[in-house]
């Protein structure tokens, strides 16, 4: 019997081009598609499907962490792998708190995503082979101790601002490709200065560097 599949990205393009890798494989099949958090709480509760993949940052509300632990709530058997663009162990942490099944990245080849949705019986989270193994050894070690685990300190939303500051972008071109108020970028980018203690945009951008949020490359 297939695995029945519930796709989430706020993005109908990332959408497709899962659902042609998944699509591929005669054992898994895609049932649905849902663009927000909010539309995929109200998928599971109809259609009670195997696993949920689901985007980190999505618009409105309803972040795809909230999102994750709202559907568990009410629907504690559904597995769910996150999917983000960010290699952040906080942020890593937090979405496997949250009690999803596993963490896959959106650049990661198509045979990483199939081999993360039959991961999703195992025991242990599934974690995408770009977290290096220190990295995974410090997070399934905080699992085990959550007394230990280290408190996230910037929020998908936060993170995602946080990347496209150390890129460059000013506030008024985060808040057009977020589709936000500039006051609202403002109000992140205050809230991030104060969580990380940033005292200029050089330590924000090391901070970034730091946790994978930019590429940076050296010829």
């Amino acid at each position: 019997m297939a695995l029945r599949i519930l796709l989430v990205d706020d993005h109908a393009l990332v959408r497709q081009g899962i659902r042609l890798i998944i699509e591929e494989d005669e054992h898994l099949q895609v049932i649905g598609e849902a663009h927000s958090g909010e539309s995929a709480i109200d998928f599971v509760k109809l259609h009670q499907p195997d696993v949920v993949i689901m985007d980190v940052n999505m618009p409105g509300g309803m972040d795809g962490i909230k999102a994750a632990k709202k559907i568990l709530e009410e629907n504690p058997l559904t597995r769910i792998l996150m999917l983000t663009m960010y290699d952040d162990e906080p942020l890593i942490e937090q979405m496997l708190l949250a009690g999803v099944v596993g963490v896959i990245f959106k650049h990661d080849p198509s045979t990483e995503i199939i081999k993360a949705i039959y991961a999703t019986e195992q025991e242990r989270p599934f974690l995408s082979d770009r977290i290096s193994s220190e990295a995974r050894k410090r997070i399934l070690d905080h699992l085990d101790h959550p007394d230990e685990v280290i408190t996230p300190l910037l929020t998908p939303r936060e993170t995602e601002v946080l990347g496209l500051i150390a890129y460059g972008y000013t506030n008024r071109e985060i808040a057009q490709r977020l589709h936000i108020s500039v006051k609202t970028v403002e109000a992140h980018r205050s809230h991030i200065v104060e969580r990380i203690g940033a005292e200029s945009k050089a330590d924000l951008i090391h901070y970034a560097l730091n946790h994978h949020l930019i590429a940076f490359f050296v010829d």
